[in-house]
């Protein structure tokens, strides 16, 4: 596709159901085909280490992620959960004060302090589930999760309040984990060249950290952090390397009885489909050959927990 082609293509609106004020995308027919046909092509590359899939709930508790120390560096992003309070005749005074009304939103006097969390990122949960446990073997995980982010900018396609993130996650021995990552480095790398998909490989490091932040000096001392962007410009798969910060935080131990190393790949659903469909349409059937099929072949690993 040439720069003119993609500009056009840029500005154009490719998603038709969107509320750009709450970050709301709303896929249809080929759109939906597409992405779970991407999340299968994934799930696929999952294979590659023997990855478990888990289904986790979609919630997390508020002292999970807070072991995280998710609200000192995201408090931003977090999407919290409530009820309407049920204690003290609260439901009666709620539905009594609002029986006349159309409502566009609950007072918070009505509400139940929030304890769980509709999490930013689908890992989150595979280190809860993991918590207090010595894993038997190198452990590879994989989980597809909505996911919430409070962004100050939507847009469709790329920057949502919800969307859908894919991760492939390994947990043990630092050096399987290092493995693990270059593996999946090369594979996608390999991949994307032989669909011609325009990308850079770049170090980043995670905007959201305060500049004296420890955890950013140390991504700047040892990258821990890297993104494929789609024409430099929109990341679509991250690799990240947690070291020990998982492992410690939530006590897990490796086989060895030491915390546990860490680290993910991450999808972004919706950042696929995007560029996806700039650059081929929104048939399944125009994808290279390399994003339909099931590459590459399968090679045994033990897990366990």
């Amino acid at each position: 596709m040439s720069s003119e082609t993609f500009a056009s293509l840029e500005s154009e609106n490719i998603y038709s159901c969107f509320n750009s004020d709450a970050g709301l995308l709303t896929l249809q027919g080929s759109q939906v085909e597409l992405r779970r046909r991407l999340d299968a092509l994934f799930c696929s590359w999952a294979e590659v280490v023997g990855a478990i899939e888990y289904s986790f709930p979609p919630v997390l508790s508020v002292y999970s992620l807070d072991l995280a120390d998710y609200f000192s560096s995201f408090p931003h992003l977090a999407t919290l959960t409530t009820q309407i309070d049920s204690n003290n005749e609260g439901m009666k005074r709620f539905v009594d004060s609002t029986r006349n009304e159309r409502l566009t939103e609950v007072d918070q006097n009505y509400l139940t302090p929030a304890r769980y969390v509709l999490p930013s990122a689908a890992c989150y949960a595979v280190y809860n589930h993991l918590s207090n446990k010595k894993l038997q073997n190198d452990l590879f995980i994989t989980v597809c999760s909505p996911c919430f982010r409070q962004e100050s900018i939507y847009k469709a396609g790329e920057r949502q309040w919800t969307f859908h993130m894919r991760e492939i996650v390994c947990i043990g021995r630092q050096e399987t984990v290092r493995n693990f990552l270059n593996t999946y480095r090369q594979l996608i790398t390999e991949i994307l060249d032989q669909a011609k998909l325009p990308f850079q490989l770049r170090e980043a490091t995670d905007p959201f950290f305060d500049k004296r932040d420890p955890a950013l000096i140390l991504q700047k001392l040892e990258p821990l952090k890297y993104e494929f962007l789609y024409r430099d410009r929109l990341a679509i798969t991250s690799l990240n390397f947690h070291r020990k910060f998982f492992g410690d935080r939530f006590n897990i131990q490796d086989c060895t009885g030491e915390p546990a190393y860490t680290g993910c790949v991450a999808f972004g659903l919706e950042r696929w489909l995007s560029a996806c469909i700039r650059e081929y349409g929104q048939n399944w059937e125009n994808l290279p050959a390399v994003l339909q099929k099931k590459e590459p072949e399968v090679r045994s690993q033990e897990s366990g927990e």
